[in-house]
């Protein structure tokens, strides 16, 4: 009698289910009530709906307002990703037993790495952050971290940091005044909207199984900023680098990791900002070469502007693709003196112009007024060297400003 009413319950949430998030061509004809064609997020609603990935409720709603929970985010995401299913059936998370009407999805999404639970525990019906669906849609679709410092609540030690900045350089959520609000619950209806544009950058990808510009700078971001993490942490809590170099080695090859990252970490300061890796931020638009040597094979070369840390510098990186994942395999940082970036005119007036429109200026137009010649000491021989110094005028909607800039290591001030 026991089984027979387990049955039952599973029979019952395996029916609500299909209704909430029903793929039938008969659901995909209807319109959602509370769904208007003058909504927000009609276009993305609608087309999942066609699609048979959403479905509604038996009143005809859609409720868009109400939080979906981790079990409906990973339902829909299977739907759309059409993952395999695991080698073998096993049980992660002690609340997704196997009759749970979620598990496969669960467990599909599990074995690709895209979702996790806390401890033993999956936590299926609780409401999914904006953060945690950041980290899940970013690991899906590929995003690419191509911002830093997107938004004033995601901090650059938040483990989120990375999500959040991909999914604002993908366009796929730009936040509100420069905030994320990471712990927020996410709503049907955005959630539903996020997942539509993560489609969208996916599909207008080129078709090529090679390493895209989008793809190189992705790397050359997060990689070290994920590693650089990994060091804080583990000097702030006190741990030795053997207890850390698992840790390490996702994201970094063993030859790396032995040699420059555990010759860093006795070094590494774990309260203040003097980083192992450069900080790319806008510097990729004017200067950024990569190559594949082979399918394996990444290499980089880009710079990084003098900021209130470094004085500027080259800088080369080379990656490895092992057991299908990216890893960092070579670190480099050259810094300028007579050797130098020698940005021209058009290169600055870039960097100039997405420096404004990144800090939320709007018709931003860059005008050359003079071009100076600057005198600095080489920091390794002393040798004095020349570099062209340019003056601008910067028109914004907020008015006008009269910026310097340095050819030799892209500093740039009023």
């Amino acid at each position: 009698m026991r089984n027979f009413y387990r049955a039952v319950i599973v029979l019952l949430l395996l029916i609500s289910s299909a209704v909430a998030y029903g793929s039938t061509s008969q659901a995909a004809e209807r319109e959602f009530s509370d769904v208007p064609k003058h909504h927000p997020n009609y276009r993305a609603i609608h087309y999942m709906h066609e699609k048979g990935y959403i479905g509604g409720f038996e009143d005809g709603t859609f409720r868009p307002k109400e939080p979906i929970t981790r079990k409906h985010v990973a339902k829909l995401l299977d739907k759309v990703l059409d993952l395999p299913q695991p080698k073998k059936e096993q049980i992660d998370y002690i609340d997704v037993p196997k009759h749970h009407p979620y598990y496969t999805s669960i467990m599909k999404l599990t074995a690709a790495q895209i979702v996790g639970g806390t401890s033993e525990t999956f936590n299926p019906n609780a409401p999914i952050t904006r953060i945690q669906m950041a980290k899940v849609l970013d690991i899906a679709f590929d995003l690419h971290m191509t911002k830093q410092n997107s938004f004033f609540d995601v901090y650059l030690d938040h483990w989120g940091y990375a999500h959040a900045n991909a999914m604002y350089a993908s366009g796929v959520s730009k936040g509100a005044d420069g905030h994320y609000k990471p712990n927020d619950s996410v709503t049907r209806a955005h959630y539903a909207e996020f997942l539509y544009r993560a489609m969208e950058v996916k599909k207008a990808r080129p078709s090529t199984d090679k390493v895209t510009k989008g793809k190189a700078w992705d790397l050359s971001n997060r990689l070290p900023h994920t590693i650089e993490r990994i060091l804080r942490e583990g000097k702030e809590k006190g741990l030795p680098f053997e207890e850390v170099r698992p840790n390490l080695l996702k994201y970094a090859t063993a030859e790396f990791t032995d040699d420059v990252l555990k010759t860093y970490y006795p070094k590494a300061c774990a309260n203040c900002h003097a980083p192992l890796f450069p900080y790319l931020r806008i510097e990729p638009l004017v200067r950024f070469q990569f190559t594949q040597p082979d399918v394996n094979s990444l290499n980089v070369k880009t710079v990084e502007f003098r900021n209130g840390v470094t004085g500027g510098g080259f800088v080369n990186y080379t990656f490895k693709k092992q057991h299908s994942k990216w890893k960092m395999a070579k670190s480099i940082y050259t810094m300028v003196g007579k050797n130098n970036f020698e940005l021209t005119e058009k290169e600055a007036m870039i960097v100039i112009k997405e420096e404004y429109l990144s800090t939320g200026y709007d018709e931003v137009i860059v005008k050359l007024v003079k071009k100076e010649k600057e005198i600095e000491l080489d920091p390794v021989t002393d040798i004095p060297y020349t570099f062209d110094k340019y003056i601008f005028n910067v028109e914004t909607n907020y008015g006008r400003f009269r910026i310097s800039f340095n050819s030799a290591d892209g500093l740039s001030y009023q």
